[in-house]
């Protein structure tokens, strides 16, 4: 047990919760998809191709989880069901980046100018959505437990609120009333701390050497 027990221990689960992630299901029909096609015409499916492929489901997987986020938010979906969606989503969410940029794939990552400008902007993407997700949670799953300004509930308070704990650490008129919410609370700020501290430093474009003078 050259790295002792602890390491392998949590690389295994990594692992698990990579096989349990939405977007990789998106990436392997993609590539399947574009395997079965290739076969068709007589041809092999390249590494430019599965490539292509796996940015056209991970394009696909954004619209797809916006879309659900939104369909969940304009019906007001308070249930359980629709929060524990949103709560898998944000897992995944945060789960992508950090298995792809932390904690290290088994792909080769390219470096060049196109593809690390879509990581930048798929990062921001993902920046906007687990704060739109928090809007979600406080204004339609949790709003009677936060104290709102003249007890106006409504979308702006709510990403005003997602907002403003994310990155301020005040609440700007809000107060958490339960343990739950102050928890919720403390979720979105993890959040926070990890994309931008551990995360974004690995994901924003550095074209030194890349371009032609």
């Amino acid at each position: 047990m050259n790295n002792g027990f602890i390491y392998p221990f949590f690389d295994a689960l990594v692992r698990l919760m990579y096989y349990c992630n939405l977007v990789e299901f998106f990436k392997f029909l993609a590539k399947l998809s574009s395997g079965v096609l290739h076969k068709r015409s007589g041809g092999e499916l390249s590494t430019q191709d599965k490539t292509r492929s796996s940015n056209i489901a991970i394009d696909i997987y954004q619209i797809f989880k916006f879309g659900v986020l939104f369909l969940l938010w304009v019906c007001e979906a308070s249930g359980v069901f629709p929060k524990l969606v949103i709560y898998y989503l944000l897992f995944s969410n945060l789960f992508t980046y950090f298995y792809y940029h932390v904690w290290g794939s088994k792909y080769g990552q390219r470096v060049d100018r196109d593809t690390l400008n879509r990581k930048f902007l798929n990062s921001l993407l993902a920046i906007l959505y687990y704060l739109l997700c928090y809007a979600y949670l406080y204004g339609i799953h949790y709003s009677h437990m936060i104290g709102w300004p003249d007890n106006l509930i409504d979308t702006t308070n709510a990403i005003f609120l997602s907002v403003a704990n994310a990155f301020t650490l005040t609440y700007g008129g809000f107060s958490p009333l339960t343990q739950e919410i102050r928890v919720v609370f403390m979720s979105e700020l993890i959040n926070t701390f990890l994309f931008f501290t551990v995360i974004i430093t690995n994901s924003i474009p550095n074209h030194a050497g890349k371009e032609d003078l």
